[in-house]
C-alpha cells in the first residue's frame, strides 16, 4: 500500500509541475501564431482572446487553449483520486477475506456521539474524558449475556476462533481514525487519540448440547475435565478453562508517546478509552508497563512493550477470576484475581500503530506464550479440536 500511495504522488506532483510550467510558457509567449495571438484593443493596449478566426474559420486561442489543458489536468486528477478512494476505501474497511461475517450480536450497542479531537494529551481534557466516558457507562451499563444458539452454531461452523473477528464504529472507519485489514487480523490506528475496538464475541466456550458439556437450572453451563485435559505445563490454570490472545507490534512510529493497551472490557464500552482506564475494563500499557482496571491509576506489573516485534498475550481464566499477561512468551504473573465478568478481548492505542493479532486458529502462527496454544478467545474448544486432527492424522 505504501509504495502505490508513493507512485500516487509522484504522479500528483508531477502533473503539478506540468501544470506550473505551461502556466509559465503560455504566460510569456510571444510569438504571432494566431493559436495565442493577443488582439489590439481601441486604447491602444491588448489583451488575450477566446477564440480567433482565420480565413473565416473559428480558431482555438490562447485561453482556449489554456482552458484545455486545465481541464486535462483536473480530469487526470480526479481520475487518480478515485483510484486513490477506491483502494484506500478497500483496504481500511473491515474485510472478511474468508467469505463470511458474524451475525449481528448485541445489536443495542449504542453508537457513541462524541467530537473525536486529535491530540488531546492535555490534563483537562483527559480529565473530561474520563467523566463523558464514566457517564456513558452509566447511561449504558454493561449487557451480561451470552451469545444465543444460532450464534453457537455460527461459531462452531466457522472453527471456533476464526469467528473472533475486530470490529469497530462505522464512523471511526469513514472518518480514517482506524483500519482493519488482512482478514481482520491487522489493526491500523492512524490518528492522535485514545481509540479502542473489541471483537465480535466475548470470551466464553461456544459448545452446548455435547458429550462432556452440562447445562445447569440457571443456564450456566458446565464442563467435563475429561473433555478439555489440561496441558500439564500450565500448573496456574490446572483443570480449569483459560481464554487467551496475543497481539503484536507490526510498526509504532512514536514508541514514547503512543501508548498501546492489550486488555478486556465489558460491552458498551467508551471507544475513546482504553482497556482498564474507565469501569468494568483492564489493560495493559505499553509505555509504562503498568496495569490498570476501572480507573486511570497506574499499578506497576511488568515491563514496557513499545518496540516493533513486541509479542503481548492476554489471558483470562474464568474459574477462578484471573487475568493475566504475558510479553514475548513470558508470563507476567497474574495482574488481576477475582474478577468475573462477561470480557470481551479489547485493544486501543493513542496514537499512530500498526498491530497484528492472533487468537490461536493460525497453524502457522503458534502463541509465543507456548502454555497457551491449543486455545484461544473461544477456550479449549481449541485445544479439543486440534488434538482430534492431530489423532486423526497419525
Amino acid at each position: 500500500m505504501k509504495i502505490k500511495a508513493n507512485i500516487s504522488s509522484n504522479i500528483f506532483k508531477k502533473i503539478i509541475y506540468i501544470f506550473l510550467i505551461s502556466l509559465i510558457l503560455l504566460s510569456n509567449y510571444r510569438c504571432n501564431s494566431v493559436t495565442f495571438k493577443r488582439e489590439e484593443n481601441s486604447g491602444g493596449g491588448s489583451r488575450w482572446v477566446f477564440w480567433t478566426y482565420e480565413n473565416g474559420e473559428r480558431q482555438c486561442a490562447y485561453l482556449c487553449l489554456l482552458g484545455v489543458i486545465i481541464l486535462i489536468i483536473v480530469l487526470i486528477i480526479i481520475c487518480i483520486f478515485c483510484i486513490w478512494y477506491w483502494f484506500y476505501r478497500s483496504k481500511t474497511s473491515t474485510i472478511y477475506e474468508r467469505g463470511f461475517k458474524a451475525p449481528l450480536f448485541m445489536s443495542k450497542i449504542p453508537q457513541i456521539q462524541i467530537d473525536y479531537v486529535e491530540g488531546d494529551s492535555n490534563i483537562t481534557r483527559i480529565d473530561e474524558q474520563y467523566e463523558e466516558a464514566e457517564k456513558f457507562i452509566r447511561e449504558f451499563p454493561p449487557q451480561e449475556e451470552l451469545p444465543p444458539l444460532e450464534h453457537l452454531d455460527f461459531i462452531r461452523s466457522v472453527g471456533g476462533a476464526k469467528a473472533w473477528q475486530w470490529i469497530a464504529e462505522e464512523r471511526m472507519i469513514a472518518d480514517q481514525i482506524i483500519a482493519i485489514i488482512g482478514e481482520g487480523k491487522i489493526i491500523k490506528f492512524l490518528k492522535n487519540m485514545n481509540f479502542s475496538i473489541h471483537t465480535t464475541y466475548p470470551c466464553f466456550v461456544p459448545v452446548i448440547g455435547s458429550e462432556g458439556i452440562n447445562t445447569q437450572e440457571d443456564g450456566q453451563v458446565s464442563f467435563s475435565e475429561e473433555m478439555f485435559e489440561q496441558p500439564q505445563s500450565m500448573p496456574h490454570i490446572m483443570g480449569q478453562i483459560l481464554h487467551y490472545y496475543e497481539i503484536t507490534i507490526l510498526e509504532n512510529r512514536n514508541p514514547s508517546d503512543t501508548n498501546i493497551s492489550i486488555g478486556l472490557a465489558t460491552q458498551p464500552y467508551p471507544s475513546f478509552r482504553l482497556p482498564g482506564s474507565n469501569i468494568y475494563s483492564v489493560g495493559y500499557h505499553s509505555i509504562n508497563g503498568c496495569k490498570y482496571n476501572n480507573n486511570n491509576t497506574a499499578m506497576s506489573y511488568g515491563p514496557d512493550w513499545t518496540e516493533v516485534g513486541d509479542t503481548v498475550g492476554c489471558g483470562y481464566n474464568p474459574t477462578v477470576g484471573h487475568v493475566f499477561f504475558t510479553k514475548n512468551g513470558e508470563f507476567l504473573g497474574n495482574a488481576f484475581t477475582d474478577i468475573r465478568h462477561i470480557w470481551f478481548p479489547t485493544i486501543g492505542a493513542s496514537g499512530p500503530c500498526v498491530i497484528k493479532t492472533n487468537f490461536g486458529d493460525d497453524p502457522e502462527r503458534a502463541f509465543l506464550y507456548k502454555e497457551a496454544r491449543g486455545y484461544g478467545p473461544g477456550g479449549p474448544i481449541l485445544l479439543s479440536k486440534q488434538r482430534g486432527l492431530s489423532k486423526h492424522r497419525t
